[in-house]
């Protein structure tokens, strides 16, 4: 008897189940920056210290991580779902339009407003299926005081203690 692997449409429903906090991944220079709403982010190492992040193979973000050889993880607050989605529209060349942007060590856009970020430098990737794993080191990071932003079973939701 051979089982087959349940269909995307199952794969995604039973990961939805997941809940994961929201980040908007940011590269480039402020002058042209690409960036991303990712929830396919997970610490890895704390020697060295590296982050890692699933990047889609069919956009402009890969290669603009490629390119610049570094990337930004903003990790957004409990009330930047309008953010979280301005960054996962289509129009790509509007996402950075009215978004206080800064730098920090490797020099790519970090969002002005975000709970957290990590300013990374290009480390190591893989490829894994329609996307490739990006780890990066961290270079610098800093977090501020409020509660993340994040998603479960197909909705933006905050966290209950």
């Amino acid at each position: 008897m051979t089982i087959s692997p349940p269909d995307p449409t199952a794969f995604r429903h039973v990961m939805g189940h997941f809940g994961s906090g929201v980040t908007v991944i940011t590269t480039g220079s402020p002058e042209s920056p690409v960036g991303f709403t990712a929830s396919s982010v997970a610490s890895l190492s704390l020697d060295p210290l590296l982050v890692m992040v699933g990047v889609a193979t069919d956009g402009d973000s890969l290669a603009g991580i490629r390119e610049s050889g570094a990337f930004g993880v903003n990790i957004l607050s409990r009330d930047q779902e309008a953010l979280a989605m301005h960054f996962a529209r289509s129009d790509r060349e509007a996402r950075f339009r009215d978004v206080e942007v800064r730098t920090r060590s490797t020099g790519v856009p970090l969002l002005g407003a975000s709970l957290a970020w990590l300013d990374c430098a290009l480390h190591a990737e893989f490829p894994a299926g329609d996307h490739v794993v990006v780890v990066g080191r961290v270079e610098s990071c800093d977090a501020g005081a409020g509660e993340p932003l994040l998603y479960f079973r197909g909705r933006f939701g905050g966290w209950l203690s």
